[in-house]
């Protein structure tokens, strides 16, 4: 997937692929294999070539503050001429149709049906994740098309749980 931030006013494009269960990450022309950890809600681990960072992570709309070994970083999606906003995939209509877990864990409890109309903010799921409960909410009025997931279920965070359709 590739992926364009400000990162303190900086223009910065990356590519992050998924292998075997590590990533591989491209920023420039410098490729990095990484192996990302979740400790608990905002707090990663990362080891890139034999060096260990713990990574804080906080959001405020559409900023997201990223601290590492000290250093602070504000990362927002870059916008065009018109002041649309673009991340990748991240930042796209599809994306919020698409609902994914925040990060690997076990589906608690599913509360909607496909076909049934949602409003945006609605909890559609509970995943539990690092012995923390996540409410997965709707970002969008619409209704579910289709439920890929059920209770019990082990989901990664790539794999889709719920997939919206906006309202008609």
């Amino acid at each position: 997937m590739d992926y364009e931030f400000l990162i303190d006013d900086v223009l910065k494009k990356i590519t992050l692929e998924k292998k075997e269960g590590r990533y591989v990450v491209t920023d420039d022309d410098l490729t990095h294999e990484a192996d990302i950890q979740y400790i608990s809600p905002g707090v990663i681990s990362i080891l890139i070539e034999q060096k260990s960072f713990r990574v804080y992570l906080g959001k405020d709309n559409s900023k997201r503050y990223v601290c590492v070994q000290g250093h602070n970083f504000t990362v927002q999606e870059s916008t065009d001429e018109s002041g649309s906003a673009h991340a990748g995939v991240e930042g796209s209509q599809e994306d919020k149709l698409v609902v994914k877990a925040p990060m690997p864990g076990k589906v608690i409890k599913v509360y909607v049906k496909e076909n049934e109309e949602v409003r945006k903010n609605q909890t559609l799921a509970i995943v539990e994740a690092m012995k923390m409960e996540n409410e997965i909410k709707s970002s969008i009025d619409g209704s579910v098309k289709k439920i890929h997931v059920s209770a019990g279920d082990l989901v990664d965070s790539e794999k889709p749980l719920i997939e919206l359709e906006n309202k008609k």
